[in-house]
């Protein structure tokens, strides 16, 4: 299970939230510069979790090291596409979201077509309420709130990805 999206969306924060790797957490771009594995017991299983460095605009060809990075996604079954419902600037949830989606596409190897749960993170901030609701709408698939921060709605996020893994 690869967890991908922009970075500081908060990959390393759940990953340690969610199993005892110990991810170095910042609030600069690119904290995490390798991969770092956790395992999660769920059920009557576990889930390895690859937390991946953040992907950029430009990375199928190397942008940011992306094509690394990319390369580990290879490696998994299925992608846990993070995306910040609350991001700085001017950046968009839905236009992140879109943007990681094409450079997966971009980069082949089939990359782009694994199966993937959208989980929409940072709901503890007040502002994520109502991008959450445009954006669920503009994708038009099942998403799953969550905050990687306080734990909520992560547990349902976890069950949906080991149905999925199981299927």
């Amino acid at each position: 299970m690869g967890i991908i999206g922009y970075p500081n969306v908060g990959k390393s924060t759940l990953i340690s939230h969610i199993s005892r790797a110990k991810s170095k957490i910042a609030d600069y771009p690119f904290t995490t510069k390798e991969p770092i594995l956790g395992i999660v017991d769920i059920d009557d299983g576990h889930m390895v979790f690859a937390d991946m460095p953040g992907l950029i605009e430009g990375a199928h060809r190397g942008k940011g090291l992306g094509d690394i990075f990319l390369r580990h996604i290879e490696r998994t079954n299925i992608l846990l596409h993070m995306v910040d419902m609350a991001p700085s600037g001017e950046r968009d949830p839905y236009d992140d979201y879109v943007s990681i989606n094409k450079e997966l596409m971009l980069y082949g190897k089939n990359v782009g077509k694994k199966p993937q749960v959208v989980a929409c993170n940072k709901m503890d901030l007040p502002e994520a309420k109502k991008k959450l609701n445009i954006f669920s709408k503009e994708i038009g698939k099942k998403v799953f709130p969550i905050s990687a921060a306080t734990g909520a709605g992560v547990r349902e996020m976890l069950e949906e990805i080991w149905r999925v893994l199981k299927a």
